[in-house]
């Protein structure tokens, strides 16, 4: 893919290959690509800081930075110690790698909260210049009621409602976020620029098509934690397998509930029905893993203090780029395009009504073509490169007419 733009754009993004489209789309269509890869480093696996460098689509140069280890267990010890180390780790890495672009560019393109904040702070102390921040908004977290939970979202609250006020575009991946957004906060300012960008689907990757059924080969993608409904899942491959289902559960991801959740399995005695890929942040080797399965699963709790709700997750993003029609529950937003789309069954959150829609495709393989046929329709739809495209032209034709008015 031809770079047309000449413009210098720095990004930063999460170690999630979810996350990743972006800076492909942007590597692709830049003449020069600065991709900061932040590490919280609050789960188990998750590579260094890295700087990548891009000029016209090649890589010129790759910095690593230190591993961040901190893991820890525990409400207190992670919201009073890990997560506020991690973060000022990460920030210190952040203000390295400006540095190794003299902290200039034309465009700063934040895909969390953290380098947006820094990137305002910086600018408006006059250090970082740069004429358009873009954050581009993935998250939303209502306040929970418990301690200390609910200070580390009303301290996420305040750096958003300054970041909402300083940076040029926010950039909301569905209709709900941008909402919530203005039911929290209020209306944008004038001078902040509003665009949707749904669900940005990411590049698929050229994969052979899965073996036949039996068995049925469910795929999970996600970070291992409680509120991503991996016990749930879990409990639905035993429901299966009890009720003559011939059934594996491929398992992409890590977190803290690794462990236990590994205990839980060998429990139920389902062990040999559920395979660890642990965190894996190659698109193409998830895309060979997806490659096996028939299914993708995503289920979330209903829970209303979770992000759920509002957004598109990555998981939902990632089976439909790799073809896989989707087993989803009817929390997040997502599912309204498995419904629009007939590209796969949405659920309640139970082993029954999971078994209920897996059993029709058990007993009818063939149904599998008809659900990728919705699959299809949604990606072409939704592809990243479309739907950044059209962005990042309205932005930069605003851009420039903006100049001639000012001739």
């Amino acid at each position: 893919m031809k770079n047309f733009w000449n413009k210098h754009v720095f990004t930063a993004e999460l170690p999630y290959e979810k996350d990743q489209v972006i800076t492909l789309f942007l590597r692709d269509r830049f003449s020069r690509v600065d991709s900061f890869v932040m590490s919280l480093g609050q789960m188990t696996r998750i590579p260094p800081s890295k700087l990548y460098s891009y000029v016209d689509g090649n890589l010129i140069e790759q910095r690593i930075f230190k591993r961040n280890k901190l893991q820890g267990r525990g409400k207190i010890l992670s919201y009073f110690f890990i997560i506020p180390t991690a973060l000022i780790k990460v920030t210190f890495d952040l203000l390295r790698a400006l540095k190794s672009i003299h902290f200039k560019c034309d465009i700063f393109f934040a895909q969390h909260f953290l380098p947006a904040f820094v990137a305002v702070i910086l600018r408006r102390m006059g250090i970082f210049r740069c004429p358009k921040i873009i954050f581009f908004m993935f998250d939303f977290f209502p306040i929970p009621p418990e301690f200390p939970r609910n200070l580390y979202y009303r301290g996420i609250d305040s750096i958003h409602r300054y970041i909402r006020k300083h940076v040029d575009e926010v950039w909301f991946t569905t209709q709900r976020l941008a909402e919530c957004d203005k039911e929290r906060f209020g209306p944008l300012p004038k001078k902040v620029t509003k665009r949707l960008t749904e669900c940005c689907f990411f590049r698929r990757i050229n994969v052979p098509e899965p073996s036949f059924v039996p068995p049925l080969r469910l795929a999970f993608l996600g970070s291992l934690r409680i509120n991503n409904a991996i016990y749930e899942t879990v409990d639905c491959i035993e429901y299966c397998l009890k009720h003559g289902m011939q059934t594996e559960l491929f398992v992409i991801g890590s977190g803290y509930e690794e462990s236990n959740l590994k205990k839980y399995i060998i429990r139920k005695g389902i062990r040999d029905a559920i395979k660890f890929y642990g965190f894996v942040d190659n698109g193409e080797e998830i895309g060979k893993i997806f490659s096996t399965c028939h299914l993708g699963i995503a289920l979330y709790k209903s829970d209303p203090y979770s992000p759920n709700w509002f957004l598109t997750s990555g998981k939902f993003r990632r089976f439909i780029s790799q073809r896989l029609p989707v087993i989803i529950s009817s929390v997040p937003y997502a599912a309204k395009y498995i419904h629009e789309y007939k590209a796969g069954f949405i659920v309640d959150n139970t082993p029954e009504d999971v078994f209920r829609v897996a059993n029709v495709v058990y007993n009818n393989p063939s149904m599998l073509g008809l659900l990728r046929q919705g699959v299809d329709k949604l990606y072409e739809k939704f592809n990243a490169d479309i739907v950044l495209d059209q962005a990042f032209r309205a932005m930069l034709n605003h851009s420039h007419n903006e100049k001639d008015n000012t001739i």
